[in-house]
């Protein structure tokens, strides 16, 4: 009734507004309004899309505690934790209607001696979700058989999604025959590197996924990759990067294109040491060679016409990245948005997200971090600190990406709203979302993190 009647308010507008003829579609000197035969009305139809990062799940566990640093056997995900954050999850999408769901990786807790089981118990919980939609999976730095920051797979070949194997519903994408969006052109055939690529077709439209596995570039700290595969890292890494190449290259002019990882490009906020491993290479098909850092940096600026944005996890925080080729003053290329954890040793609170998108172009347009908050508070002489609490999400706790950033257009996108930002101005928004609104005050101690330059 509405739309009805500012159609009709619009008409009488353009016929009283114009003295000549208005059944004659003419132009007149007299009149520089146009005829209704002239109005272009535009709409954008949206959809959405579900984030879900770094679980981190022990079904030992009886309690999840708030821990502001350091991985301990008790900031990790416990089964009530979980089982509060699934029932949040299945609400939203009850309420939002998403069209996928994505898991940015880690899908266990810390313990070695619990890894497979852990491993195997959050694939069944993933699995278990009652959100009819496909979810698609990609590694995490967690993710090995053999222990944290291990090859995908282990000298047998095996990975965690041989323990979770259903020849009906198999990963790295459950669900895939699902009415919400059509799975096409699943190419997993790097099953061993847990890297691949498929088209989600939304309607008529198609948004091409690439799902990398950057454990394979990692060498943050004392974080070093190992090679259980027989592998080694820089062999992997070229693989990886010459068929993203290849990827790349084949998109047409009007194609579209996310990108998902777990561990992103550029340097850790907290501690200001690169993510990627600097003396990686990357020789292009052209035969130039460079650092990967800077190879990964081109072909996106090569392609960024065709990128919508990349996702990342493995932060555990609600961050933001702009990627440019060279310095302050080259044109931004794309962003990198990570999905916060639900394990909360990052000084986090829980949280997961939900993303609208554009349905014909796949632009990304706004996000909505859900986040539980703790519920139990210790006072002490000069300072409140929160202790061991069983994290509840709450009907009003959440917040939007275009609230939090002051977009006043619904239908700008996430890309237009960053590129304009001066970098004080991002750094202020990104903390004050940081921790997902997180009574630790996580703020940037590196707030050069927000972007990305090539070296």
């Amino acid at each position: 009734m509405k739309n009805k009647y500012l159609y009709t308010l619009l008409i009488c507008v353009l016929f009283f507004g114009c003295k000549h003829d208005t059944t004659k579609c003419v132009p007149c000197p007299e009149c520089t309004k146009p005829h209704v035969e002239d109005v272009v009305v535009t709409t954008t139809t949206t959809s959405k899309f579900l984030a879900l990062s770094d679980v981190h799940i022990d079904g030992n566990l009886p309690q999840t505690r708030f821990e502001k640093k350091g991985k301990t056997d008790s900031s990790v995900t416990s089964d009530t934790l979980w089982q509060r954050t699934k029932a949040k999850i299945e609400s939203v999408a009850k309420a939002e209607n998403p069209k996928f769901m994505v898991y940015l990786g880690d899908l266990p807790g810390y313990d070695d001696s619990e890894r497979r089981n852990n491993t195997h118990l959050m694939l069944q919980n993933l699995r278990n979700l009652e959100v009819n939609v496909p979810i698609l999976y990609l590694p995490g730095n967690n993710d090995s058989l053999e222990g944290d920051y291990y090859s995908f797979s282990n000298d047998s070949l095996n990975t965690v999604l041989n323990e979770d194997a259903d020849a009906s519903n198999p990963w790295p994408i459950i669900n895939s025959k699902s009415s919400t969006i059509q799975v096409k052109n699943l190419d997993d055939n790097q099953k061993q590197f847990g890297y691949y690529s498929v088209d989600l077709i939304d309607g008529t439209n198609t948004l091409k996924v690439i799902a990398l596995n950057t454990v394979i570039f990692c060498a943050q700290g004392n974080h070093r990759y190992i090679d259980s595969d027989g592998v080694s890292q820089q062999k992997a890494t070229q693989d990886q990067m010459t068929w993203l190449e290849t990827k790349l290259n084949s998109l047409g002019t009007n194609d579209r294109v996310i990108i998902m990882m777990h561990i992103p490009i550029g340097i850790d906020g907290f501690s200001g040491k690169q993510m990627w491993k600097n003396d990686l290479e990357f020789i292009d098909k052209s035969g130039n060679k460079q650092t990967l850092y800077n190879g990964f940096l081109d072909l996106i600026a090569a392609h960024q016409t065709n990128i919508v944005g990349i996702l990342n996890g493995h932060t555990h925080t609600d961050g933001l990245r702009r990627l440019y080729t060279s310095d302050a003053k080259s044109a931004m290329t794309t962003f990198s948005v990570s999905t916060p954890g639900i394990a909360v040793n990052h000084g986090n609170n829980p949280s997961f997200k939900t993303f609208t998108y554009d349905t014909t172009t796949f632009d990304l347009l706004d996000f909505e971090t859900y986040y539980a908050s703790p519920t139990v508070h210790k006072t002490y002489k000069h300072s409140t600190h929160l202790k061991n609490t069983d994290f509840k999400f709450l009907d009003a706790s959440s917040y939007t990406f275009q609230q939090s950033y002051k977009v006043s257009t619904p239908t700008q996108t996430i890309f237009n709203t960053l590129e304009k930002q001066p970098k004080d101005s991002l750094v202020k928004f990104v903390n004050s979302t940081l921790g997902a609104k997180s009574n630790q005050n996580s703020k940037l101690k590196h707030p050069e993190a927000v972007n990305v330059y090539k070296n």
